[in-house]
């Protein structure tokens, strides 16, 4: 073969793979772009602006596993069940060894109050996770069913597995003080509640607010039959300095705009406390003052 043409040959041989590279990289870099804004949507509490993202990176890949889960997170989170369902059903039929698509169904049954169902939803997602990070939020999910069934044994020690993962972590802190507090256990449910809101820190988030909310109906919860009206001088001033506190965190809880159900039932409970101790030890409010 004449040298000169098979140069031509060989340069255009290299251009067309370093276009063919050049092309799947730009590809790849926009796939894993619209799947990371769709993940900053869904932490922002956005799903239309999450779903749009996903969409998009269903487009370039359509059995992409993340997008088709956050796609249907997108629609769990905006209240349509019944296409989030169709979603998770989907997943589990295109990638059957996921855990994605069965931790996403449990999520839809909890919604709708089945707890049987999310239960075993969340089972076989386990089973599937094997161990690792994607496990460790099943089990957190498997620890909130609990919790929210009413069964503080079994959620406390899902809580305590969860805090051998990572002590630092102040959703499994929080989830650890409510279920002291459902198992009436007060001294222990405060001190839990403090190292919540020490790990949440200043940042704002939404598990900031939910440890002080968390807080603030444990001090109320102390707070409960403290008084004496034998001995208003010695019991109700640290009374009224348990529900002030309260009062600051359901305050600082509330500016930070975040949506935790509890507060306002929170902030009633703290003005039924405060007129109980009113109506035992009247006149001596002011002596209360934040305990430090």
């Amino acid at each position: 073969m004449n040298p000169e043409r098979r140069n031509v040959i060989v340069t255009a041989v290299v251009l067309g793979l370093i276009v063919l590279v050049a092309g799947w990289y730009v590809y790849a870099h926009s796939l894993a772009a619209d799947l990371r804004a769709g993940d900053q949507a869904i932490a922002a509490g956005r799903p239309d602006l999450a779903e749009a993202a996903f969409r998009r990176a269903l487009t370039r890949d359509p059995d992409n596993e993340r997008a088709m889960y956050g796609i249907g997170w997108a629609w769990h989170m905006a209240g349509e069940q019944d296409q989030a369902r169709e979603a998770f059903q989907l997943l589990e039929q295109v990638h059957p060894e996921s855990p994605l698509g069965y931790k996403g169904m449990g999520s839809v049954w909890m919604a709708g109050s089945n707890g049987k169902e999310a239960k075993a939803a969340w089972a076989k997602a386990l089973e599937k996770a094997g161990t690792g990070p994607e496990a460790i939020k099943i089990e957190y999910d498997l620890a909130m069913l609990a919790l929210q069934g009413k069964d503080g044994e079994a959620a406390l020690s899902g809580f305590d597995d969860l805090l051998k993962t990572d002590v630092n972590r102040p959703e499994f802190h929080w989830g650890r003080a409510e279920s002291l507090l459902k198992l009436k256990r007060l001294d222990e449910a405060l001190k839990e509640a403090d190292e919540a809101v020490r790990c949440a820190g200043d940042d704002g988030s939404r598990y900031e607010a939910m440890a002080l909310v968390t807080r603030a109906r444990t001090l109320s919860a102390v707070s409960g039959n403290r008084v004496d009206p034998k001995d208003c001088k010695g019991t109700a001033p640290p009374t009224y300095a348990w529900l002030a506190e309260a009062d600051k965190d359901l305050d600082l809880a509330q500016s930070l705009g975040m949506d935790v159900p509890e507060l306002p039932e929170a902030r009633r409970t703290v003005l039924m406390q405060r007129s109980k101790v009113d109506d035992a030890c009247p006149g001596l409010r002011v002596l209360g003052a934040p305990v430090k």
